[in-house]
C-alpha cells in the first residue's frame, strides 16, 4: 500500500477565466498567478524528491509522485515538509489497484495494434498520446476557480479508474 501525490499544473485557459469577456489586466493577473503556482509546485517537487518520493508519472495536466507509506503518515510527512495536504491531490494506492492498472495497460497495448488503422482514419475530437488513444472526456477538470486537490480531483481519478476497469473487462 502506498500514496500518490498529484500536482496539478494548469489546464485550459477557459477553465480559469471567462475567455469571452477577459480583459488584458485579468490576463496579466492570471499570468502572475500561474507563475506563483508553478514556482510553488517546483518547490513541492524538490521537497518530495528530497524526502524519498519517487516520480510516478505525468498526465496532460499534472505530475505525480509515489511513496510506500500509509495515507495518514503521508499527510503528516507533507505537513513536516511545509506542504499543506489540501494543496495537492492525495490518493491511497492499494497493491491490487497497481496490478490492475498494469494489466489494463498491457491489454490496451495489444488492442492498439489491432485498432491502429481505425483510429488513424477518423479521430474527430480525440487525440493520440503515444500508442494510447485518449478521449477529451477523460479530462474532467474544473472550468473556473481551479484548486489543487480536493473532492473534484478525487472524482476525476475515480472516474478514470472506473473507465479503465470497464475497458479492461470488455477486452476479456
Amino acid at each position: 500500500m502506498g500514496v500518490e501525490v498529484d500536482l496539478f499544473l494548469f489546464g485550459k485557459p477557459e477553465w480559469e477565466m471567462n475567455m469571452e469577456e477577459v480583459s488584458a489586466s485579468e490576463i496579466r493577473e492570471k499570468g502572475e498567478e500561474l507563475r506563483e503556482r508553478l514556482h510553488r509546485i517546483a518547490e513541492i517537487m524538490e521537497k518530495l524528491e528530497n524526502a524519498g518520493w519517487e516520480r510516478a508519472g505525468a498526465s496532460l495536466y499534472s505530475i505525480s509522485f509515489y511513496k510506500d507509506i500509509a495515507i495518514e503518515d503521508a499527510k503528516e510527512e507533507l505537513r513536516q515538509l511545509g506542504i499543506d495536504p489540501e494543496e495537492v491531490g492525495l490518493m491511497e494506492i492499494e497493491e491490487d489497484e497497481e496490478i490492475e492498472d498494469a494489466d489494463f495497460l498491457c491489454e490496451e497495448a495489444e488492442e492498439s495494434e489491432e485498432t491502429e488503422e481505425a483510429e488513424d482514419a477518423d479521430v474527430g475530437e480525440e487525440w493520440r498520446e503515444g500508442e494510447r488513444l485518449l478521449l477529451l472526456e477523460d479530462f474532467e477538470l474544473p472550468r473556473k476557480g481551479s484548486t489543487v486537490g480536493g473532492e473534484r480531483e478525487e472524482s476525476v481519478w475515480k472516474g478514470r479508474r472506473e473507465r479503465a476497469e470497464g475497458k479492461s473487462e470488455e477486452g476479456r
